[in-house]
């Protein structure tokens, strides 16, 4: 059996989005399950918006995702003396011949044949036939070279997502594929690098299908196989359209820098356009186990975002805490907080284990953390409402309590209790104020640990500002 080959192959001519990098999930998946071989290929012929921040924009979402390529990679612009030596032998096989006609000329044969309710196309005046009178080459005019595509006949394939297609040679042109600088045209350069590259597998968006029969054309001309080719619906975005940078699409970077873990983007995007049964969630290796062709969804795929926090939520939860103190810190830092306060605060890990249960991403746990490491800056009223006179002196009393008190949860706990018995309150009724006095807020998860975290001397020292 021949060892599977797929690729991944991006133009850097932009931001990368989740609809772009499952172009590449995909293959990659497919190419680690079947023990084949994952190629990274730059298409970066279009020299004007190619950008080398675009390049490494890719380079990082895939690192990032885990996508690792195992040949690449390589860029189309490197390889632009193995296209003209390819061109040069079709040239000389008769496969592909010079074209003198003009711009203005093709643009003026376009408006007749529309004009005539006849398809626009190239109508084949320069094509070499038996017993055909070419016209005189004009002078000083550099030809390009067309691709000699069969006159009669079908290209058909049978595509794993859309399945038989078919269309006729009579529908496609002789295709331009070396401009008259000589520089290759996209299609053209596909064709070499897939068979130079030995790609078994194509599986691409389908906005290129009708790329498809033109480049399985050019394939069977120089000896090629035809490959498999699945091509992928289009990922719409929640309002229904395409997702792209111009609808509003993020930046696969962008999610990290949101505060999402990479693995649950790769389960989100495995699912936009594949499924196995009913499983939402699955790791990476189950992916690679399960995934085939014969799942892949045949219709468009429509981004939630809710489902996407969902997922990143159940992930957070499942995530080391170590980790995760690691990926929040980075948050705390750019939220102004000094990195002192977090290295001689609350233990961070621990912090990030008492919030994430309650987070959609790290930022989130980030937002919910740095309570831990700022002074609270309570409103009066907040103040004047909370901590009552009624209530000071069990304050008061808490707070000698924790002086003496074991600093654990349970020691926390049992110090609360003794307060709470003591002088007839409710837990709300002392807990309030001592989260606003010691944390700034009253919103915080359960105050013995909070409490316990913030370590004795911080909460000692605020609990006094009830006695002010």
């Amino acid at each position: 059996m021949t060892q599977v080959r797929t690729r991944f192959a991006p133009s850097p001519t932009g931001f990368i989005h989740l609809g772009n990098i499952r172009s590449a999930l995909y293959p990659w998946a497919f190419a680690r399950k079947m023990k084949g071989t994952f190629v990274l290929r730059i298409e970066d012929t279009d020299v004007e918006r190619s950008t080398e921040a675009s390049v490494d924009a890719i380079l990082e979402g895939m690192a990032w995702l885990g996508l690792d390529f195992d040949e690449g990679p390589f860029y189309q612009m490197q390889r632009m003396d193995r296209y003209r030596e390819v061109v040069g032998q079709m040239l000389e096989k008769g496969l592909a011949y010079h074209c003198y006609m003009s711009t203005e000329e093709l643009d003026a044969l376009r408006e007749r044949q529309r004009a005539a309710g006849e398809k626009p196309r190239y109508d084949g005046t320069w094509r070499p036939e038996p017993g055909k009178t070419l016209p005189p080459i004009p002078e000083g005019v550099k030809p390009v070279v067309r691709f000699r595509n069969p006159l009669t006949g079908v290209v058909a394939w049978d595509d794993a997502v859309k399945g038989r297609i078919e269309i006729s040679n009579e529908e496609l042109d002789d295709l331009v594929i070396a401009r008259p600088d000589g520089t290759p045209t996209y299609n053209f350069c596909v064709v070499v690098d897939d068979l130079d590259m030995k790609i078994t597998h194509v599986i691409r968006g389908d906005d290129h299908v009708n790329n498809t029969p033109r480049q399985i054309n050019i394939l069977r001309a120089l000896g090629g196989e035809t490959p498999v080719y699945a091509h992928l619906p289009t990922v719409l975005n929640e309002q229904g359209e395409k997702m792209s940078k111009r609808h509003g699409a993020m930046a696969v970077m962008g999610y990290r820098d949101a505060g999402y873990l990479p693995e649950a983007v790769v389960n989100y995007l495995a699912r936009l356009g594949w499924s196995h049964g009913d499983a939402e969630i699955f790791s990476r290796e189950q992916f690679i186990e399960w995934f085939d062709l014969d799942h892949l969804g045949k219709s468009p795929a429509q981004y939630d975002h809710d489902k996407l926090n969902w997922l990143n939520a159940h992930y957070i939860k499942e995530a080391d805490n170590a980790r995760l103190a690691g990926l929040t810190r980075p948050f705390l830092l750019q939220a102004g907080i000094d990195a002192a306060a977090i290295d001689n605060g609350a233990p961070l890990d621990q912090v990030v284990g008492l919030l994430k249960d309650r987070a959609s991403t790290v930022k989130d746990i980030a937002d919910n953390a740095a309570m831990f490491y700022r002074e609270p800056t309570i409103e009066a009223d907040a103040f004047a409402q909370h901590v009552t006179d009624a209530v000071r002196p069990a304050i008061a009393d808490l707070r000698a309590a924790l002086e003496q008190a074991e600093w654990s949860k349970e020691g926390v706990s049992a110090a609360l209790k003794a307060t709470l018995g003591a002088h007839k309150l409710k837990m709300p009724q002392l807990a309030m104020p001592v989260r606003l006095l010691v944390a700034g807020t009253t919103h915080t998860p359960s105050i013995d640990i909070v409490l316990m975290l913030f370590g004795r001397d911080t909460v000692l020292r605020r609990l006094e500002r009830a006695a002010a």
